[in-house]
């Protein structure tokens, strides 16, 4: 087989394999509640773990760069870093202690919508029948699967949905504001500085955790799922998907990142023995039509943050 088409093959399995791992996050925090892990403590293996690799690469870009990043772009980075990483993270492990793997993944899953809602609301894009299609199927879908949650499990089910969906509200305003940042220090640089800040936060939270005499033991079963978490779940997809989209473009990875919450399923079905029937499928379908919908809009000459997010958080 020639280079030319190796390169997309490899982009192409870069791509399935980073939207994969990044599904198996859900999954591997459920096991680790089921081993007597808490919240905070696998925050703080999860950042623990993954933030050294970030450091090297960010320093590595920042001696690289031939003109030195403004200080407020890094503080820009550092606050959404906080936001995203540490109160987004801690609404998210939260919401899986209410609801299954498979509500929770789709309902992050939604946040290109409410990107599109906040570019109309801060940038004043242009709001058309695409995104209220895009809104409407994407939700009548999570609706589906929390009627059924709801009338198995109760209404814990609506607590978790509250926590994951404010994870998804802090996920889309950090894609809405990061554009400039990311424009200023450059991929690498900007998620070393947004990671950095969110390791100190999450350090210092756990620590007050710990003292307060909430912390679970520190049990291998539970340090070896946050290197699995760190490693696997975190630094492993970000680069596969990095490396997926340079070879692919942002189109084809984006689309292929509408996989991520069957990866979920599948893994929550063999993994957790979560059931799986009519209304997870409906809802898989209609959510992932309402999400396809904001990348088949007309080309811009400048994207706009509604335009198309590689869909894996």
């Amino acid at each position: 087989m020639t280079d030319d088409h190796m390169h997309p093959l490899i982009g192409l399995t870069c791509a399935v394999l980073g939207t994969v791992l990044f599904g198996a996050k859900a999954i591997v925090f459920k096991l680790a509640l089921e081993a007597g892990a808490g919240v905070e403590q696998m925050m703080a293996l999860r950042m623990g773990f993954s933030f050294p690799i970030f450091l090297f690469v960010g320093i590595w870009s920042l001696r690289s760069r031939p003109i030195r990043p403004k200080p407020l772009m890094l503080l820009l980075a550092g606050g959404l870093g906080i936001m995203t990483y540490h109160i987004g993270t801690w609404l998210d492990f939260q919401s899986l202690r209410f609801i299954s793997a498979q509500l929770e993944r789709l309902i992050l899953f939604t946040y290109p919508a409410i990107v599109a809602v906040l570019a109309w609301m801060v940038f004043g894009d242009r709001m058309t029948w695409r995104h209220a299609g895009a809104l409407i199927f994407s939700y009548v879908g999570v609706i589906i699967l929390f009627g059924r949650e709801l009338s198995h499990a109760g209404h814990d089910v609506i607590i978790g949905s509250l926590f994951v969906f404010g994870a998804a509200v802090l996920m889309a305003i950090n894609v809405t504001l990061a554009k400039s940042a990311i424009g200023a220090l450059g991929s690498a640089l900007f998620t070393s500085m947004a990671m950095g800040c969110a390791a100190l936060t999450i350090l210092v939270h756990s620590a007050a955790t710990a003292n307060a005499g909430h912390m679970p033991a520190f049990t291998p079963d539970i340090i070896m799922l946050g290197v699995v978490l760190a490693i696997v779940c975190t630094v492993l997809p970000s680069f596969l998907l990095s490396e997926g989209i340079a070879r692919l473009g942002p189109g084809p990875a984006s689309a292929i990142g509408n996989a991520g919450p069957v990866a979920t399923a599948i893994l929550a079905v063999f993994l957790l023995n979560e059931a799986f029937g009519w209304p997870h499928a409906a809802a898989l379908v209609l959510t992932s039509i309402g999400i396809s919908l904001l990348g088949t809009g007309k080309k811009k000459k400048t994207p706009s943050p509604s335009g198309q997010v590689i869909k894996n958080v």
